[in-house]
C-alpha cells in the first residue's frame, strides 16, 4: 500500500471491511490473521459478490465468475491453504469458437491472448487465411519502435499483425475478458511490463510465445468441481475461525475520516474504525468517498438457460463463442456441460449455456438469450426446450487500474474498488499487500 500513510506498529486495531466478495473476504482475513478486530459489512444476504450461486432448474450453479486464470499460481496456493486442492478441474480440451456475421472458425489453439504464437498452424489459416498469415509475417522482421506500457493494444495488433488478425483473434478474446474496445485497452492494462517486453524480443508474437510458455503447464483457466462459489465458502469459513464477523443485511451508506479515526454508517447507526477496506465496485466507491474514485457505468449481465437440447450433445461450437460484430447481442456464450465434465455428469442429460452481455444490452438479455444462443451455437433452438432460465446483472464491470491503493491514510481499496477485475489478480493483490502488517497503515 502506498501514500506514505503507513505506521510502525501492528498493535491491534478496529477495522472495518466493506463488500463480502472475495477481495474483501480476503482483506478480512488477513487482517484477523495479524491480530486485528475485524467486521465484514455485506449488503446483501449472502457474501461472494460475483462469485455467488444461482439455482436453475434445481441446480446450483456459478451466478458469475466459473473458472480462475492459472497465471501465477496465486489462486491454486490459495486453494490448496484452503483444502480445496482435489477440487480442482481442468475444462474439456475443446476449442472455443469465434462467430462473426459472415463466419464461424474455433479460435487457434497455439495463442496467448489471441495473439498468435505460430503462423503456419491449420486452425489459424481457416481463422484468417493464407492473407492473414502473410500479413502477421511482417511481425517477425519488423523492428519494434515506440511500445510502452502506455501503448494501445489495439494499435499494437493492428500495426504488427494487420486488421484481420485484430478483429478476427485478439479483439474477440481481450474484448470478452475485459469489456472493454480494443482500443481503449493499453498494454499495462493486461500486464505490466508487457510493452517492454514486446520491445526487448522483437515482435509481439515472440512476446505472446515467451508468455505461454511462462504459463503453468495445462489450461489457462481452472476450476472448482461443485462451482467457484465453493472458494467464497471456505474463505468466508476460514475468516470466521479467525474471529472476523460478517455482518449480513448491512448496507454501509456513508463513510467519515474524522482526526485519524473512520466513522461508518449503517443506517443510523455508527460504527468507528481505526482503518476501513472498500471491497465494492467503483460506483459504490464513488457515492462513499467522492474524492477518491469516479462513477464508472459499465455494466455486464450473465443469462443461464437449461436446455433438453441433444442437439448439443455433440458439442457444436465447443466450449463456447466469441462474437464479433452484430451477430448476437450477448458478447460470449459458454456451453458450460461442454466445457466442465463435473457439471455434465451432474445435469443428467442437461445442457447449461451461459450468455454474456455488455452494457449496451444487458437490460433486455433474458428476452433474446434464446436466440442469442441459437446463432452463436449454430442450433435452431426452441422455446419448448428451455427449462428454466436466470439473469443476474453487475455494475463496474471493467474498472480501470488506480495508482493508490491507500488514497487516505486508513481507507485501503482491493477487488475491484482498486480496479482489479479476475480471480486471479485479485488474490494475487492480496498475496503482495501486506494488510494489517507492521508498517501497512
Amino acid at each position: 500500500m502506498s501514500h506514505g500513510g503507513s505506521t510502525d506498529t501492528a498493535e491491534p486495531q478496529r477495522w472495518i471491511v466493506v463488500g463480502g466478495g472475495v477481495g474483501g473476504l480476503l482483506a478480512a482475513r488477513r487482517l484477523a490473521a495479524a491480530g486485528h478486530d475485524v467486521t465484514l459489512m455485506e449488503a446483501d444476504d449472502h457474501v461472494g459478490g460475483r462469485i455467488s450461486r444461482v439455482t436453475v432448474d434445481g441446480l446450483p450453479l456459478d451466478a458469475g465468475a466459473e473458472s480462475f486464470a492459472t497465471r501465477g499460481g496465486h489462486v491454486a496456493a490459495l486453494l490448496s491453504e484452503l483444502g480445496l486442492a482435489d477440487s480442482i478441474v481442468h475444462p474439456e480440451r475443446r476449442p472455443a469458437w469465434v462467430v462473426t456475421p459472415d463466419a464461424a472458425y474455433p479460435l487457434p489453439a497455439a495463442g496467448w491472448l489471441g495473439v498468435p504464437t505460430s503462423a503456419l498452424a491449420r486452425d489459424l489459416r481457416r481463422a484468417i487465411g493464407w492473407r492473414g498469415i502473410a500479413r502477421i509475417l511482417g511481425d517477425r522482421v519488423r523492428p519494434v519502435r515506440d511500445v510502452d506500457d502506455s501503448t494501445s493494444l489495439g494499435e499494437l495488433v493492428r500495426d504488427r499483425l494487420g486488421e484481420r488478425a485484430a478483429e478476427r483473434l485478439v479483439a474477440p478474446v481481450v474484448q470478452g475478458i475485459y469489456s472493454r474496445p480494443l482500443d481503449d485497452i493499453a498494454l499495462g492494462d493486461i500486464a505490466p511490463g508487457l510493452g517492454a517486453e514486446v520491445t526487448r524480443r522483437g515482435g509481439l508474437m515472440r512476446a505472446a510465445a515467451a508468455r505461454r510458455a511462462a504459463s503453468p503447464a495445462g489450461s489457462a483457466v481452472q476450476g472448482l468441481a461443485g462451482g467457484m462459489a465453493s472458494l467464497i465458502d471456505a474463505l468466508a469459513a476460514d475468516a470466521r475461525s479467525r474471529g472476523v464477523t460478517i455482518a449480513l443485511d448491512t448496507p454501509v451508506g456513508a463513510l467519515e475520516n474524522a482526526h485519524g479515526a473512520w466513522k461508518v454508517w449503517t443506517g443510523a447507526e455508527e460504527h468507528r474504525a481505526d482503518g476501513v477496506v472498500l471491497a465494492v465496485p467503483r460506483p459504490v466507491v464513488s457515492a462513499l468517498v467522492p474524492h477518491v474514485a469516479w462513477a464508472e457505468d459499465r455494466q455486464v449481465a450473465i443469462v443461464t438457460l437449461v436446455l433438453d437440447a441433444p442437439e448439443l450433445d455433440s458439442a457444436p461450437r465447443g466450449t463456447g463463442v466469441l462474437a464479433v460484430g452484430n451477430v448476437s447481442g450477448a458478447k460470449a456464450l459458454t456451453h458450460s456441460t461442454a466445457k466442465w465434465r463435473w457439471l455434465a455428469d451432474r445435469t443428467e442429460g442437461r445442457h447449461v449455456v451461459r450468455l454474456s452481455y455488455g452494457i449496451d444490452n444487458a437490460r433486455d438479455a433474458s428476452e433474446h438469450a434464446l436466440a442469442d444462443a441459437s446463432a452463436l451455437l449454430g442450433v435452431a433452438l426452441k422455446e419448448a426446450q428451455v427449462r428454466d432460465i436466470e439473469r443476474v446483472q453487475w455494475a463496474d464491470s471493467a474498472p480501470a487500474a488506480v495508482e493508490d491503493r491507500e488514497p487516505v491514510r486508513g481507507l485501503h481499496l482491493v477487488g475491484s474498488a482498486a480496479g482489479l477485475s479476475g480471480i486471479a489478480a485479485i488474490v494475487a493483490a492480496d498475496a503482495a499487500s501486506g494488510l494489517g502488517e507492521a508498517g501497512s497503515g
